[in-house]
């Protein structure tokens, strides 16, 4: 009777021991933080070299590498496995000049910090704000002036550029070489576009395909170098009809009509 009650006690504390065990693995995976965030843990984890001393950044250009580290977040503990990756990566993707990011332990004492940042592509800009933008019109960067980064950028004006992009892309994407030299694009109330080529020549596209318009540029442009310092404006307003308008002093021979 004694042996029995002498293996029932044995079982009975393996299981208790086996329930313990589970209970402390299953909390370590679910709430690791609890664990490594007591001193006695934390202590030990740094003795043994777990403890950031280096942070590498790459990828970054525009946002400065210390405005970077300085959204890393600890656990309230000071080992490298108290790094709160998740909430770092967050901080650091809400500045608008980051795209997104990857943040990788290097065991036993390096954290890598790899950010794709915004790519400029448009700069608005009106009488009150002048800001930066990337290719869906999504604000990067307010802006006091435009720097020498930023000076090949085409310039958006007039109320409503910014919802109209895609239809400006559409038009310029037909041609790489004259879109490379446009400087800026003007919408005109809210309706058609006029751009800039090489900051001294107009042309205004048509509201109804504009497309069409910029394609026919871009082939006399091809066969005859239409687009010549000598001109000043290019309209194609009118359908089936350009009128140019060239750079001279006399008015006589200001326009013609092709």
């Amino acid at each position: 009777m004694k042996f029995l009650k002498k293996n029932i006690l044995k079982i009975e504390f393996k299981s208790i021991l086996l329930i313990l065990s589970f209970t402390f693995a299953l909390a370590l995976l679910l709430k690791p933080q609890f664990f490594l965030k007591t001193e006695l843990v934390n202590s030990i984890f740094k003795d043994l070299g777990f403890e950031l001393k280096s942070i590498e950044v790459e990828g970054n250009h525009f946002v400065q590498k210390t405005e970077i580290i300085n959204k890393i977040k600890f656990i309230n503990c000071e080992n490298i496995f108290c790094l709160d990756l998740t909430k770092s990566k967050n901080f650091i993707e809400s500045n608008n000049w980051i795209q997104s990011v990857k943040l990788k332990l290097v065991l036993p004492s390096k954290l890598k910090i790899i950010v794709k940042e915004e790519a400029p592509y448009f700069i608005y800009k009106n009488e009150k704000k002048i800001v930066l933008l990337n290719i869906k019109g999504n604000e990067i960067d307010k802006l006091d002036f435009i720097d020498d980064r930023f000076k090949k950028l085409v310039i958006l004006r007039g109320e409503g550029a910014i919802d109209n992009i895609p239809n400006l892309l559409n038009i310029l994407d037909l041609n790489d070489s004259i879109a490379g030299k446009v400087t800026e694009a003007r919408l005109i109330g809210k309706r058609r576009w006029s751009l800039k080529y090489l900051s001294n020549i107009i042309i205004d596209l048509p509201e109804s395909n504009p497309e069409k318009a910029f394609y026919k540029i871009t082939e006399l442009e091809k066969k005859y170098g239409l687009l010549s310092n000598k001109l000043k404006k290019i309209d194609l307003r009118i359908s089936n009809r350009m009128i140019i308008q060239l750079q001279t002093l006399s008015p006589s021979d200001e326009e013609s009509n092709i």
